[in-house]
């Protein structure tokens, strides 16, 4: 476990140099007291306090994407996915998207802790043409005792009208509860049954 903490002080000590000075001195303290109570056998502890370390980054960061990607099916949680083995998909098939988002605001209420994130859709074709778009495609309300750092969203594209082409999907995410927004975009092509 020494060696661990010491990984991982290091690791926090690193990307506070990165960050801004005061969350810099903030997250060096959090680090400096992990490495203390691992040393001492306070192994919850010092979790604990690399915890608050990695959602001291999250209030600051702006809205990230860990992982966007096309799977297959439905994944079972966070993390509990099949990744798809291309970006190929039959006419009609439907397009899952599996988004790991991390930087949206929590705020409490109700004695919970409550995130909204808004997705908006654009469609474009082959040439960035846009052919479709919906905002407020997807709507992912999250309600938790805890600040939750492994949340997931499934957005599914039902595609079938669509002609056989090469498009690119873009999703646009907006934290409704704070003032954070961030995009992303995977290319697919639709091919014609056989």
């Amino acid at each position: 476990m020494k060696h661990v903490a010491v990984v991982l002080t290091f690791a926090v000590l690193a990307y506070a140099s990165l960050s801004g000075a005061a969350r810099a001195g903030e997250l060096t303290d959090l680090a400096k007291q992990a490495e203390s109570d691992a040393k001492a056998g306070k192994h919850l502890e010092a979790y604990d306090t690399i915890r608050k370390a990695a959602l001291t980054e999250w209030e600051a960061a702006p809205l990230l994407f860990r992982k966007s990607l096309f799977v297959a099916g439905d994944p079972g949680g966070f993390g509990i996915y099949d990744p798809r083995a291309d970006n190929v998909f039959k006419k009609g098939e439907k397009l899952v998207i599996y988004v790991e988002p991390v930087g949206f605001t929590w705020q409490p209420k109700d004695g919970l802790n409550n995130a909204l994130l808004v997705a908006d859709l654009i469609v474009k074709d082959g040439e960035g043409t846009v052919v479709a778009q919906q905002e407020g495609f997807g709507t992912f309300t999250f309600k938790s005792h805890e600040k939750n750092m492994e949340v997931m969203s499934v957005l599914t594209i039902d595609f079938s009208g669509a002609p056989a082409g090469k498009y690119i999907a873009e999703l646009k995410f907006n934290d409704k509860l704070g003032d954070k927004s961030a995009s992303f975009e995977l290319p697919f092509e639709i091919k014609e049954a056989q």
